[in-house]
């Protein structure tokens, strides 16, 4: 199996300090104690065998819960202090953003971390968030407890298909053009008639007039094999989607029918691509996991972590509604009770997590499973004993051992990467 950290950088202060605090987002003291919690998280994942560390994509966090404005520029953090581990997204925002800039910063993270990069994309659920930033695009948030669900989530799954079109283009493309309903790349009638591009690049342009664009640089990796990812999802259509694009959708929920629904969509929709393609292979799975000595310990840990978090800001959004059972009508119990309950959380001590998680990668043919660490509130030296626990102790008892994707350079890297020549 593959192993992924999910990491949303939170104000590292401790639950003593957020009684009665103001704008604890923007309190340096608890950003810079977070970095440096994160670090030490990101350089353990990488000596245990993780496989990746994603970081998402949030706006204006003056709570202090999600402060990851930029998670491809906290992937270029992470591969300064990293060597192995692979770094993406879960996600950037598509709807809210410049197709050809995410385009050229994921080719940067390419080369900072010499082929680690993987690409994630979302559509965006935080109103805030995705029409500031997105408003001259027209961008609208979608969420499940939305009463203009329909309307809006129309507006930002076309948004989010031009803009994925276009860094997809540009990827595996030295030069490209494109039009949309939104993007057009390059717009008409561009004057370009400098003589180096037509050179060295001539086929950017056509009687002086720019006709395509190219991004320098492009990525380090083949781009056929760079992985895209699609968290983190309950919808069908999402999931058929991504099996469409050979991309992997990180699920949501743990409850079996919902569960069930999402892995039979993205099976019948993959088998077209590969007629060989087992049911549950190249779909990740959402969990928190948190182990300690006893079953209390790890609850209590979990609850000061994730559960701070969850329950304190994503419930909100409608978070809990990954948790609904079948039947069930009205308020869900917005508690780390219930998603230890519900089995959202997997917490307990090395033989309680053991079980639940040798039953729930049996029940589902499970090859990718992301932990969200819920560091910041959360005690950072039990999240690292924890996830020590979880590889040393919990894997090898349930006989799984961890693998790591290795990435495929294009042909035309002749050369050491940067970091094997000489500083």
């Amino acid at each position: 199996m593959r192993f992924g950290a999910f990491l949303l950088p939170a104000s590292a202060a401790k639950h003593n300090e957020l009684k009665g605090a103001k704008y604890p987002g923007a309190d340096p003291t608890y950003y810079q104690r977070s970095l440096n919690e994160h670090a030490r998280i990101i350089k353990q994942l990488e000596e245990l065998g993780f496989d990746f560390v994603a970081f998402s994509e949030h706006h204006f966090h003056l709570e202090g819960l999600e402060i990851s404005n930029n998670p491809i520029l906290l992937g270029a953090w992470a591969a300064g202090i990293t060597k192995k581990i692979r770094i993406g997204q879960m996600a950037t925002v598509l709807p809210a953003r410049n197709p050809i800039l995410v385009a050229e910063d994921l080719a940067m993270l390419d080369h900072f971390s010499e082929g680690r990069m993987f690409a994630g994309f979302a559509r965006g659920y935080q109103s805030r968030h995705v029409t500031t930033i997105g408003q001259k695009n027209g961008a609208v948030a979608t969420f499940a407890t939305d009463p203009e669900y329909a309307k809006n989530d129309a507006i930002n799954r076309e948004l989010f298909q031009e803009a994925y079109d276009v860094i997809w283009g540009l990827l595996n493309n030295t030069t490209f053009s494109y039009k949309g309903k939104h993007w057009q790349v390059p717009p008409d009638n561009i004057r370009w008639d400098h003589p180096k591009t037509k050179m060295l690049a001539p086929d950017m342009v056509e009687n002086d007039i720019l006709k395509k664009i190219g991004i320098a640089p492009n990525t380090l990796q083949d781009p056929k094999t760079i992985e895209l990812m699609v968290p983190f999802t309950l919808s069908p259509n999402t999931m058929r989607w991504a099996a469409g694009e050979g991309a992997m959708p990180i699920v949501f929920t743990p409850i079996d029918h919902i569960l069930r629904s999402c892995l039979d969509a993205y099976h019948n929709e993959a088998l077209k691509r590969d007629p060989k393609i087992k049911w549950g292979e190249n779909v990740g799975h959402f969990r928190d996991i948190v182990v300690a000595d006893t079953d209390e310990e790890a609850f209590a840990i979990g609850e000061q972590a994730l559960g701070y978090i969850w329950t304190g800001w994503h419930d909100h959004f409608g978070f809990n509604e990954a948790l609904r059972l079948p039947g069930e009508t009205g308020p869900i119990p917005n508690t780390y009770r219930t998603m230890v309950d519900r089995g959202y959380a997997i917490a307990g001590s090395v033989d309680t997590v053991a079980r639940k998680l040798e039953d729930a990668i049996k029940t589902y043919n499970m090859d990718v499973l992301v932990p969200w660490i819920g560091v910041g509130p959360g005690p950072v030296d039990k999240l690292l004993r924890s996830n020590e626990l979880l590889v040393e102790k919990v894997l090898p008892k349930i006989g799984v051992k961890l693998e790591q994707r290795k990435p495929v350079l294009r042909k035309e890297m002749r050369e050491e990467t940067w970091r094997n020549r000489p500083l």
